[in-house]
């Protein structure tokens, strides 16, 4: 029987289409598929669109089918443990964007433009909670400690802890765009506001970073900024199937947008590199400092 999940994992995804290339590589449809395990078509499409997980004798017939050779049915099925293991995140999944988190903590890249707060990965635990506080000022404190859990956690997963350029493809490169105005936008007290601008110069000074903050100057009609875009990130992966995607990030949950449309990445990839054109180089100190919240 089919596994339910909680959320595809980035593991499923690849699992997924793996399977979707041998069946092709075999010449066989989906319909020929199902007819071959006495299925609907509908079931081998789930396990392809990482919405079910096979289990391991389904996996062996349609290894059978594919005519898989007969070294490469151990790494499948190794593969195939893998994806039916939870992601990290699921501890917190009652309050977890499982699409967004699991994406970018496996995200080889990161591209983001942050045009109104600082992205969730830039955040300092004071910043978050009092980001939360304006957004949701009625919310369950009991709930509020798990965003902030799951933050410090993202945080962990996908930036902390390992270093490198992000534009030389090593692990959970994050380079962010910023609008002046984002960091002299007060969030929380000017306390709140001093140890987040010293967490980010902490990140620009330290060269082994995995994160690079270039700050785009007030004024400037940058591509970005025209398309009246909102927070957008571009993650790209080393791993099988898993094409660039696109993250348009909405006020809600619900109102966040995931895709893969290759032609969709590619125009706001431009944008992103048009628009770093117009902000200072990377290691370059913030245009204000703690003093202008004192």
């Amino acid at each position: 029987m089919s596994q339910p999940r909680s959320g595809p994992t980035v593991a499923l995804r690849c699992f997924g289409a793996d399977l979707r290339r041998r069946r092709e590589s075999a010449g066989m449809t989906l319909q020929g598929v199902a007819d071959a395990i006495k299925k609907d078509r509908a079931t081998p499409a789930r396990w392809e669109n990482a919405e079910t997980v096979p289990n391991p004798r389904m996996v062996g017939i349609l290894l059978d089918l594919y005519s898989t050779p007969a070294h490469e049915r151990n790494e499948v099925l190794h593969a195939l443990e893998e994806a039916k293991k939870p992601g990290w995140w699921h501890p917190w999944r009652e309050v977890a964007e499982v699409g967004v988190i699991d994406l970018e903590s496996a995200a080889t890249g990161i591209r983001s433009y942050a045009p109104g707060v600082l992205p969730d990965l830039l955040q300092t635990t004071e910043y978050a909670e009092a980001l939360m506080s304006l957004r949701n000022p009625y919310e369950d404190p009991a709930v509020r400690r798990l965003r902030l859990e799951l933050l410090e956690a993202r945080k962990e997963h996908t930036i902390e802890g390992k270093s490198g350029d992000p534009d030389n493809g090593d692990r959970a490169g994050l380079w962010v765009l910023l609008e002046e105005a984002t960091l002299r936008r007060r969030v929380g007290g000017s306390g709140v506001m001093t140890r987040q601008l010293d967490y980010l110069e902490a990140h620009i000074a330290d060269v082994g970073s995995s994160v690079a903050i270039q700050v785009i100057p007030p004024g400037v009609p940058h591509p970005l900024a025209i398309s009246l875009c909102g927070h957008i990130e571009i993650l790209r992966f080393n791993e099988f199937g898993m094409g660039e995607r696109l993250i348009q990030i909405g006020l809600h949950p619900s109102m966040t947008l995931i895709t893969d449309d290759s032609d969709a990445v590619e125009n706001y990839r431009m944008a992103v590199d048009v628009t770093s054109g117009f902000a200072p180089p990377r290691f370059t100190p913030l245009p204000l400092t703690s003093k202008d919240f004192g």
